[in-house]
């Protein structure tokens, strides 16, 4: 009997969209015989929207009223935490699973994956590496993060939380989901990153690495001629592709070669007419003035030409960065 892959995404409303791309995506790349199973912890899914997909393979899991007193806002809503609870969530019989952020798309089979050997810790991941000038930006707060929860500063790697390879017995036995919702309550205030900040802090020196190559983020993918030869493989070759920082945008559409791809795979999926990405200008802005806008784009999809010159203009109008 073939081998179950289990693979778990957090999304609300919002994010019903990018959900559904990430879920084909991991379909379209599976290889001949591998098996998918998906759980979702939902927060406000719309599952008539997300059916347009054709899933089947999906078991739902309520966590909208969970871990609402865990700090959040702007960037970080709730949903972030939720990957915390999946030891909690999931049924005994599974035992290990992947988690996803769904801002991201699979472009290859996570059979691989799947099977990382982890030896005695209970979680794999990927190591931060930011690339090319982006580095001093987003740098100082992973510098700062020894200082800000008490740490030594001797070198040990700084995770993303975005992919997470997780061995479900060894997080129950070692009560890891009530330690991270703990330490999440008791430093509040040190968190920038909050749910990454607070899986390294516990975790720390007890996590699994993974290849590059399943987090490329795509605002890193300028000037990568000095970086590493194994940043060079990942962007060339990602595995997995992450919209983090900076999301897909229809009002400047592809800002480089990973984002091209992924226009071509929203625009070749059945959310086609749908706004991908949130956008992040309109929830700056007055309730019918957003919902006015937002049905404007909507009309405008199928015209992409018309929907870059419009964000120009409101750009120009701005007198800023369009986002």
């Amino acid at each position: 009997m073939p081998e179950t892959i289990h693979i778990a995404l957090s999304a609300n409303q919002a994010f019903t969209v990018p959900l559904g791309l990430c879920l084909r995506s991991i379909m379209q790349s599976a290889a001949e015989g591998t098996q998918y199973h998906f759980h979702i912890l939902d927060s406000g899914v719309d599952r008539k929207v997300l059916q347009l997909g054709g899933f089947t393979n999906i078991s739902w899991y309520d966590v909208a009223d969970k871990l609402r007193d865990l700090p959040c806002g702007g960037r970080f809503p709730t949903p972030i935490y939720h990957r915390f609870l999946l030891p909690q969530l999931l049924p005994d019989t599974i035992e290990r699973v992947i988690y996803l952020d769904c801002d991201t798309v699979v472009r290859r089979d996570l059979g691989e994956l799947y099977r990382t050997e982890l030896g005695e810790t209970a979680i794999a991941a990927v190591p931060w590496v930011v690339l090319g000038h982006y580095a001093e930006e987003f740098g100082q707060h992973l510098r700062s993060f020894p200082r800000r929860f008490g740490l030594a500063d001797d070198g040990t790697p700084y995770f993303y939380s975005s992919l997470l390879v997780m061995q479900l017995p060894a997080m129950r036995s070692m009560q890891i989901p009530q330690r991270l919702i703990a330490a999440t309550r008791h430093h509040t205030r040190e968190l920038i990153w909050p749910d990454q900040d607070v899986l390294n802090a516990v975790l720390r020196g007890q996590i699994t690495p993974l290849p590059l190559e399943y987090n490329v983020i795509p605002l890193f993918s300028e000037q990568l001629e000095n970086e590493s030869q194994e940043a060079r493989a990942a962007y060339a070759a990602p595995a997995i592709v992450h919209f983090a920082a900076m999301k897909p945008n229809i009002l400047t559409g592809p800002r480089n070669a990973l984002e091209q791809d992924f226009f071509r795979f929203w625009q070749s999926s059945p959310w086609k007419r749908r706004i991908p990405y949130p956008l992040i200008s309109l929830s700056r802005m007055p309730r019918p003035a957003a919902a006015l806008l937002k049905a404007v784009f909507t009309a405008l999809l199928p015209f992409p030409g018309l929907l870059r010159q419009l964000g120009k203009l409101l750009n120009a109008l701005r007198g800023g960065q369009h986002r």
